[in-house]
């Protein structure tokens, strides 16, 4: 199972390979790859879905100040993280591990909850591991969207509006809702 925490170690994997490139620069070897592009393609995906999941996820880095730690993995500043779907795919998946990973929301790793953006647990992955009050990242979350609580046994999240006016408690963990409604929710306490 996934965990952000561990998605640290991956930060640290890539730091060493990246300094390992930069070291081997003046050898004349094969043009050096960044490691997400390597987990890309350890995880079987195309050159095309590489690249556009890169684009996504420098959008993403823009806009939110988050910084990446996995081809499809953005770390928000809050110890939160965004899981970014693979072109072409509606659910996303752990390639941070170099396999073809689980998918949504059987990825939602153990001690988190996880938001989705779309039904069915499809579209990015808002993953919340830490108790505490997450406002919602990024616009546009609508009317449809998932959930899923994979927290310690028994722990209930609250979902809250746009003035901390209570929406909904969550059935208690481990519990999902594959057709659940954003439009109300502004921030989620995980806890």
């Amino acid at each position: 199972m996934r965990t952000f925490r561990r998605t640290g170690l991956t930060l640290a994997a890539a730091v060493v390979g990246l300094t390992g490139l930069v070291a081997g620069a003046g050898t004349a070897s094969a043009a050096p790859q960044s490691p997400f592009v390597a987990q890309g393609q350890r995880a079987g995906l195309t050159g095309t879905q590489i690249t556009g999941l890169q684009k996504e996820v420098n959008d993403f880095v823009a806009t939110s100040g988050g910084r990446q730690v996995a081809l499809n993995t953005v770390a928000l500043s809050d110890g939160s993280a965004m899981v970014l779907t693979v072109p072409g795919e509606s659910r996303v998946r752990d390639l941070a591990d170099g396999h073809l990973g689980k998918l949504a929301p059987g990825n939602c790793g153990s001690g988190n909850f996880c938001a989705y953006k779309g039904a069915n647990y499809t579209g990015y992955e808002f993953t919340m591991w830490k108790c505490r009050t997450w406002g919602l990242p990024g616009s546009g979350w609508g009317s449809g969207g998932s959930w899923f609580n994979n927290q310690t046994r028994g722990i209930q999240a609250v979902m809250y509006g746009k003035n901390m006016q209570w929406v909904y408690t969550t059935p208690k963990a481990p519990s999902g809702d594959p057709h659940g409604n954003w439009a109300p929710v502004w921030f989620i306490k995980n806890c």
